[in-house]
């Protein structure tokens, strides 16, 4: 009895170990609030063709930065990103699709005494990022969102799938 018990333990213990929980998890307070009251169902494409339908909705993208912007003001620091949105697995962090599904821009303000040299050593083009925001604007097809929390991850962080050849698409098809 005592030897099966012992066994079971040693299978739970080891089960334990190699069981390795890979969903997405946000980092810090205001990223958990966000990602709380984030609608992760809602695609870019939706706010694009329906943006009066999403204008009060939380939305979370993440995506690739193409283009960052610093803008220092008396007590601010106005971050614009401009990001290729993939599609992203929420339950296998840190990979996109290999294809974007459109581009968005976000702003994000940031209190000082944040020095902007600090923000742009966390994100640079080329970054992987989780955007949680409001949109406020579609212009030239293109959805702005007023941010309310920003994970920029580097590069070395993440992986992008690879690109689906014509051959598997046709078979998925």
């Amino acid at each position: 009895m005592i030897k099966r018990i012992a066994l079971l333990g040693v299978v739970f213990l080891s089960g334990c170990a190699m069981r390795r929980d890979t969903a997405y998890r946000p980092y810090k307070s205001r990223e958990k609030k966000a990602f709380v009251q984030a609608d992760r169902s809602i695609a870019l494409a939706d706010v694009q063709t329906n943006f009066n339908a999403y204008v009060t909705n939380e939305v979370v993208w993440a995506g690739v930065i193409k283009d960052v912007r610093f803008k220092e003001t008396e007590r601010t620091v106005q971050v614009a990103f401009e990001v290729d949105q993939r599609a992203f697995n929420w339950k296998k962090p840190y990979q996109l699709s290999a294809e974007g599904e459109g581009v968005f821009r976000a702003g994000w303000v940031v209190d000082k005494p944040t020095r902007i040299s600090v923000l742009q050593g966390r994100a640079q083009p080329g970054y992987m990022i989780v955007v949680y925001g409001k949109p406020f604007r579609v212009q030239d097809g293109i959805v702005q969102l007023a941010a309310t929390a920003v994970r920029p991850i580097k590069t070395s962080k993440y992986k992008v799938d690879p690109p689906e050849s014509g051959k598997e698409q046709a078979e998925a098809d």
